[in-house]
């Protein structure tokens, strides 16, 4: 498998106790263009090579259980220290709070947090269709 991006060493932000790094794209998918930079990743095994995931703008992946996978995107300034996967788009100042999945079709935005099940104020994604919630089922 052909490596999709690269970690820029000397381009870094702290968060916390630990170091996050820019990436920057090494070959064309989704709606990515080669030598398009990245948000910030802590290691490799934060953001999947294969499918179209990918880490946006300022945005933050980081942490032991941090992942971005399948067609997942975090985008703005989200911090995610969970699980990104499927097609789930983080957005906006939204965080995955270590545990927590956002999968599927869901789309966190704003300053919405999602936090493991069984915890208690625990918030379910809303999603949107054009920026508009979607009707209740």
């Amino acid at each position: 498998m052909t490596k999709k991006y690269e970690l820029l060493v000397g381009d870094c932000l702290r968060a916390g106790d630990r170091t996050v790094y820019r990436i920057r794209a090494l070959r064309d998918f989704g709606d990515v263009r080669r030598g398009d930079l990245g948000g910030y990743i802590e290691s490799e095994d934060n953001l999947c090579h294969k499918g179209y995931a990918w880490v946006y703008d300022a945005a933050q992946v980081y942490g032991p259980d941090a992942v971005v996978r399948d067609n997942g995107r975090v985008r703005g300034c989200a911090w995610v220290m969970g699980r990104v996967e499927d097609d789930a788009v983080v957005d906006d100042l939204a965080i995955v709070a270590e545990g927590a999945t956002v999968s599927g079709r869901e789309i966190l935005l704003y300053d919405e947090i999602a936090r493991p099940l069984g915890q208690a104020r625990a918030l379910q994604a809303r999603v949107t269709h054009c920026g508009f919630p979607a009707h209740p089922a």
